[in-house]
């Protein structure tokens, strides 16, 4: 402003000057005019720069900052019509972000926290030297820059790998406005060039009777193989992109999605358990799950694979030993007498005896059973004990059956007469392992003598 006065004053002088020496040097009231109106049209001059100026300056400053707001406003509508996860940066600071993005860090509804954040707060330390090269290589290059790996900071504390690029937004505004565009890491990690490896690979996977899967970080199905088509009869392209919990039993959701949240999220690198999954008839079958998180960082987002094997006849088995176990239990504990198992040593040590050792010892099974305060050799008369176990060590050296009749004395100090016959347990070297066999009371009741007496010549009394 002062340049423009300034200017406008000395022209007045240098004309007044002119236009004096040129009119006549004797005319001082000519000269006094001319001076008049120079001064007059200079005061003029300044009085109107004085006035228009502010509006002039107003309307360069507001152009200027309309070329950067449209800037803004293009760049808001360019990244909210986007599906990816994307944001407007002005400098390092986050001046937009779509639905994608907060989605992508788990800060949905937080649009007016993170508008203004800077970026750095939501990338791990160790990668700001890689932000720092993307925004100047995008501030040098004015165009597209190529993508590179930046780990983001998910709202729950994770890690989040993604592939981010810059696109600059100024066409005549600000050179700090930028397009964040941010991809899944995993999406664009190369794969092998050569075909023939792929071939070989996916021939191999798809061979397998095993169900190979692929979850990403929100635990949707993202690959499976054929395995998966032939068990449930769930075709593999209308699985894709489902919920793999969709196909899960109802009872065992909570703890599937229990150890798929842990994985995905990196906070356990593997898992095994069991499971079912639900046929496209209603069938269930039994299958174990093994999943590993491909990331090599703890608490990364990564995805999942794993394989699902179907166990659904060998959980038949086991539930029909279940119930064999069960019969047998029943058929040993209503036998009226004591089934043993025992080792081979001084103090005939009992692995197992049935619940019938009250009726013929007095004592519970769990004073019998792996108790070194318990000898059931202790309990045998000391009359009985040497021709017991000589004819026992006799019979099992031969690998033969021992019976025998002899007496015991009870916990109650009640002597009663028991018979015995048992067999040792070999290995198949011919090693002993163990002792099995039965003991009844035979001195009880008014059958005592009958059976005794048929006992007698078959079985030496010991």
């Amino acid at each position: 402003m002062s340049l423009y006065v300034f200017s406008t004053f000395v022209l007045s002088v240098i004309f007044m000057l002119v236009l004096g020496t040129w009119w006549d040097g004797h005319a001082p009231f000519k000269i006094y005019l001319a001076a008049l109106a120079v001064v007059t049209a200079t005061m003029l001059s300044a009085t109107l720069m004085i006035a228009i100026y502010p509006i002039l300056g107003i309307r360069s400053g507001r152009s200027r900052k309309e070329s950067g707001f449209d800037n803004l406003t293009w760049g808001r509508d360019v990244s909210s019509g986007l599906s990816t996860p994307a944001a407007v940066l002005n400098g390092y600071g986050i001046a937009f972000a779509n639905k994608a993005f907060l989605s992508e860090l788990g800060m949905l509804g937080m649009n007016e926290q993170i508008i203004g954040m800077p970026l750095t707060n939501l990338v791990h330390p160790a990668d700001h030297q890689c932000l720092a090269s993307l925004v100047a290589q995008a501030a040098q290059e004015g165009e597209k820059n190529g993508m590179i790996k930046l780990r983001l900071l998910h709202s729950d504390g994770t890690i989040l790998p993604v592939q981010a690029s810059l696109s600059p937004l100024r066409e005549g505004g600000s050179p700090d406005i930028n397009l964040l565009q941010l991809s899944p890491a995993s999406s664009l990690e190369s794969s092998s060039t050569n075909f023939n490896d792929q071939f070989n690979y996916h021939l191999l996977i798809d061979q397998i009777e095993q169900i190979v899967f692929q979850v990403n970080a929100a635990s949707e199905i993202i690959f499976l193989n054929p395995s998966w088509e032939h068990l449930l009869d769930h075709k593999v392209a209308e699985s894709m992109h489902k919920p793999l919990l969709s196909f899960i039993h109802p009872e065992d959701r909570p703890l599937i999605e229990s150890h798929l949240t842990s994985l995905t999220q990196g906070k356990r690198p593997n898992c095994q358990l069991e499971t079912r999954l639900i046929a496209k008839n209603g069938d269930s079958h039994w299958v174990e799950l093994r999943a590993k998180n491909i990331s090599t960082c703890k608490n990364e987002r990564s995805s999942v694979v794993g394989t699902l094997t179907n166990i659904s006849r060998m959980k038949m088995i086991e539930s029909s030993l279940r119930a064999n176990r069960r019969s047998l239990s029943t058929l040993i504990s209503n036998t009226p007498g004591m089934i043993y198992r025992c080792k081979n040593d001084k103090n005939w040590t009992f692995e197992f005896v049935s619940d019938g050792c009250l009726e013929v010892t007095g004592y519970e099974p769990y004073e019998m059973v792996e108790n070194p305060n318990f000898s059931y050799v202790s309990i045998i008369h000391p009359e009985d004990r040497p021709r017991t176990w000589s004819c026992v060590q006799q019979q099992i050296a031969n690998q033969g059956k021992f019976q025998m009749i002899y007496r015991i004395i009870s916990r109650s100090g009640a002597h009663k007469w028991v018979w015995e016959q048992g067999t040792g347990v070999y290995s198949s070297a011919g090693e002993l392992l163990a002792l099995e066999g039965f003991i009844t009371d035979i001195s009880q009741g008014d059958e005592y003598d009958a059976v005794f007496q048929e006992l007698l010549p078959t079985t030496p009394i010991v």
